[in-house]
């Protein structure tokens, strides 16, 4: 490896490091000024979502967008709703649950919306639009490649010819 490979490792390995920092820290900040919202932090990114995806947030969507099990929706909802944050209501099709904020959802939903706004102007005093949109534009390119790696780990492993393990 020569100099300009050990540099470039360097930089990719400090640049990871860094944004694993940021987001523990950007974690912890939340976590800490959501804290009185009166709800466990999943059941908070539970409320978020689905005042994001509207009346109509399916337990399946709801799932789908929070990257976890039906299941653990389901749990998150039965102690929202018993909470009355939430309500679910039957579909349109007899069989699937639309969720819905009740006034209590809603207002834990605004007040996060102005602490998130709050937190992002801290976050990035000092930084520049154009800064901001070339970082947008690269953490875009790295999704990408992420997704394109957990895409390839995903498929299956080509046999060759001649291989018959089973």
């Amino acid at each position: 490896m020569d100099a300009i490979e050990r540099d470039r490792t360097r930089l990719v390995r400090d640049s990871i490091d860094r944004f694993i920092r940021m987001m523990r820290l950007h974690h912890r900040i939340v976590e800490r000024r959501v804290e009185g919202c009166g709800v466990h932090h999943s059941q908070h990114r539970l409320l978020m979502k689905i005042s994001f995806l509207g009346r109509s947030a399916s337990q399946k969507a709801l799932a789908e967008a929070m990257e976890v099990s039906p299941a653990c929706v389901a749990r998150m909802l039965k102690g929202l709703e018993a909470a009355g944050y939430v309500k679910k209501a039957e579909g349109a099709d007899g069989r699937c649950n639309e969720i819905s904020l009740l006034p209590a959802g809603q207002r834990v939903v605004e007040d996060s919306q102005a602490l998130f706004r709050q937190i992002g102007e801290e976050m990035f005093e000092g930084i520049s639009g154009a800064e901001i949109e070339a970082m947008g534009r690269t953490l875009e390119k790295l999704l990408i490649n992420l997704s394109n790696m957990e895409k390839r780990d995903a498929e299956p492993v080509a046999r060759s010819e001649g291989d018959d393990r089973r």
